[in-house]
């Protein structure tokens, strides 16, 4: 299960008990958790399925609850050592979730457990149900979520028989939707953060390094760093380079910092063999341009096109989530989610620079050439490349 995906449970999850007091009822310590998960495990055996309580074990690290398959244990934190965040029954549900779906991340299976859970104790469960959905997450391996209908959408684009407005029309969807992804997860924390009365603590965060290392020279990476930095800002996020462009980090959010990298991952590839096809082509031959001017140059546009394009998706998608707001829930604006949003990046960003020494800006990729048609092919050929194609680089 993807990191932003597991992000978007857990601030459904966050939402979710601070709706239900029931969620919210503390533990004295971790060792009262037990009889709650002898209770629970009863009633399922009631309902004739055969469950045994996992036993609960003390956890050394605070950071944490979690639950070990091998041991069928779960781990709470006790509260001498910072572990009152943890000792309540929403986080006890959310374990023993995991101890009846075990390998199943907190995929469909994990939040159906989760349901099931609510349904035995009596609870509300169409309350977490609802806030999975706000997550934009889904409660069958039918429709999985953001994946599944990307996924979907780019299969009808690539379908035989399609016109190039057919295919254009499905891919739209497909950037939009992941961009939705985004801001659905942003007007969560903001629900949140409202009402709890104060920040939540989910941070941005620094990504790892993203090699890359298998192009083959530095004119190929400061390119993918041109890519790199324009789908970052598209997404709200802003990024590093080091040793030559061999390698960038992404600062961020968790769920923009692993759609920037997956989207850089794929899109690199098709940048530099749409820039060979120009290269090949007439176009190019009877322009006069050296090659590698050209290459940059087409590049260059390419990225900047592709960065266009992202950032009108979202957008387009801030616009239609605001109109839908207006009618059905009046009380959170996107802009202004979007606006804090971008300061607490900043904010992020700014401290860590600081941190690490980081010093001047990267200068981007330098041609003492021009050429006009290779431009012209770069953005058209980035109006018309499927972004979520499935070839990756390596």
């Amino acid at each position: 299960m993807s990191t932003d995906q597991a992000q978007a449970v857990y601030a459904a999850e966050d939402l979710w008990s601070a709706k239900e007091p029931q969620a919210r009822i503390r533990f004295a310590d971790w060792r009262n958790v037990q009889p709650f998960y002898v209770k629970l495990a009863a009633r399922f055996r009631e309902a004739d399925v055969y469950v045994l309580p996992p036993t609960v074990r003390p956890r050394k690290g605070a950071l944490q609850a979690h639950y070990d398959t091998g041991l069928k244990s779960v781990f709470m934190p006790p509260y001498d050592s910072g572990g009152v965040w943890a000792l309540n029954t929403g986080t006890a549900i959310h374990e023993f979730a995991h101890h009846l779906s075990p390998g199943a991340g907190h995929g469909p299976a994990f939040r159906q457990a989760m349901i099931d859970c609510l349904e035995m104790l009596g609870w509300d469960a169409e309350l977490l149900a609802d806030c999975y959905e706000q997550a934009g997450l889904a409660m069958s391996d039918k429709a999985e979520g953001i994946t599944d209908k990307v996924s979907k959408l780019i299969e009808h684009a690539d379908g035989q028989g399609r016109t190039p407005e057919e295919k254009k029309t499905f891919l739209e969807k497909a950037e939009r939707l992941a961009a939705e992804h985004s801001l659905n997860l942003a007007l969560l924390r903001k629900k949140q953060a409202d009402a709890a009365g104060h920040r939540i603590e989910e941070r941005p965060i620094t990504g790892e390094l993203f090699p890359l290392t298998s192009l083959p020279n530095v004119t190929y990476r400061n390119l993918a760093v041109e890519l790199g930095s324009a789908i970052a800002r598209a997404h709200g996020a802003q990024c590093t380079i080091r040793g030559k462009s061999t390698f960038m980090t992404f600062y961020g959010f968790s769920e923009d910092v692993n759609l920037t990298e997956l989207m850089l991952a794929r899109i690199t590839p098709m940048m530099f063999e749409e820039s060979d096809d120009y290269l090949k082509s007439p176009e190019h031959k009877h322009s006069g341009a050296a090659a590698t001017s050209a290459r940059i140059t087409f590049c260059k546009n390419f990225a900047w096109e592709v960065g266009r394009r992202l950032t009108e998706a979202v957008k387009q998608t801030e616009r239609a989530v605001q109109e839908t707001l207006a009618i059905t829930d009046g009380t959170v604006s996107t802009e202004l989610v979007m606006r804090e949003k971008a300061l607490e990046v900043a904010d992020y960003v700014a401290y860590e620079f600081k941190r690490q020494g980081v010093k001047g800006s990267w200068k981007g990729s330098n041609s003492s050439a021009w050429s006009g048609n290779a431009a012209d092919a770069g953005r058209v050929s980035a109006k018309n490349v499927n972004l979520f194609g499935r070839k990756e680089l390596s």
